[in-house]
């Protein structure tokens, strides 16, 4: 197993277990700390935002994907072409569209490539924009609503409905980021 997985998880459950036995060994420091928790992965996949990266990523995927169908049926085409000729064209012609269309080929593989990365790059981009605004979104009702400490929901055990705070965190990431689009 990978040691920074494993790493992640001990630091994890150590920060869990530290909270689980500071209340436990001290009931009046229980009392004075407020928590909550996030459910980050439903925050993000459920923000307004969110849907409209999806939307923009998609539309350009299918226009990628346009280009390379294009590419694609010109490939065909060209090995159709080539097979047509190859009973009535010269031997020395051979080797001349044999290197035309390995060049095609190339062209085609470096097209489905640059197409993925700058779709992989554009995704990360918008990820990165919109995990920023969704920690500074829980930071401000962590303030605002005087809580200790919010959770991310992978990291709680166990914890009652009233301390989730991912719609009320959803609703203001919602308004923060309206004006993005």
């Amino acid at each position: 197993m990978n040691p920074s997985v494993i790493l992640l998880s001990l630091w994890r459950t150590g920060v869990v277990l530290f909270a689980v036995s500071l209340f436990w060994c001290h009931p009046a420091w229980a009392e004075s700390y407020k928590l909550a928790f996030v459910d980050v992965p439903r925050a993000m996949a459920a923000s307004d935002a969110a849907k409209q990266a999806r939307d923009i990523l998609q539309k350009k995927l299918v226009a990628k994907q346009q280009e390379v169908s294009a590419m694609e049926a010109e490939i065909k085409e060209m090995k159709a072409n080539a097979e047509k000729r190859k009973g009535l064209s010269r031997p020395d012609s051979a080797p001349d569209q044999e290197n035309e269309m390995r060049g095609k080929l190339r062209d085609y593989q470096r097209l489905v490539e640059d197409n993925q990365a700058a779709i992989d790059r554009e995704n990360g981009r918008w990820t990165k924009k919109i995990t920023e605004a969704l920690l500074k979104v829980i930071e401000e009702i962590g303030r605002e609503e005087g809580l200790t400490v919010v959770f991310g929901k992978g990291q709680v055990l166990f914890a009652a409905g009233s301390i989730d705070i991912t719609d009320r965190v959803l609703v203001r990431l919602n308004e923060r980021t309206k004006k993005w689009f």
